[in-house]
């Protein structure tokens, strides 16, 4: 089920805006996951890209949308999902893994996040169907 592990394995560094700042990592993730169950992918590339840096990078959202509507028409609408691994550097920097349990397959979404000065961003993040990857990671 590596099918699209190339093509859909999107890694973008953003830092949120301000009115995101003041959230934490649990609550980042769940609005992008719950973008992500209700299909919105504008809302899902804005909040995995609210960097200023990516503003003017229409090639890179336009990336992001397609392969997430790809990953939606080949695996279905999400129905759940859950945090399977959590990993920290720092007291300032985590990186959590969720498994996305969606209709016809699971996909894996990994979130990083820094805490600036004014709080908790995305820092960076991953979507692809590698699954079998997360229990070799547990190893």
């Amino acid at each position: 089920m590596k099918l699209l592990r190339a093509i859909l394995s999107v890694i973008a560094l953003s830092a949120a805006v301000p009115s995101l700042a003041q959230e934490t990592p649990e609550t980042l993730a769940n609005e992008v996951l719950v973008a992500y169950q209700n299909g919105d992918i504008d809302e899902f590339t804005e909040l995995v890209t609210a960097s200023p840096l990516l503003d003017s990078t229409a090639t890179l959202t336009a990336q992001i949308k397609t392969n997430i509507q790809t990953l939606l028409d080949i695996y279905g609408p999400v129905e759940g999902w859950e945090l399977v691994q959590q990993k920290s550097a720092s007291n300032r920097y985590v990186e959590n893994s969720y498994l996305i349990f969606q209709n016809e397959y699971a996909t894996r979404l990994k979130l990083s996040f820094y805490k600036r000065s004014s709080g908790w961003i995305i820092a960076s993040f991953t979507i692809d169907d590698s699954i079998g990857n997360l229990l070799e990671e547990a190893d």
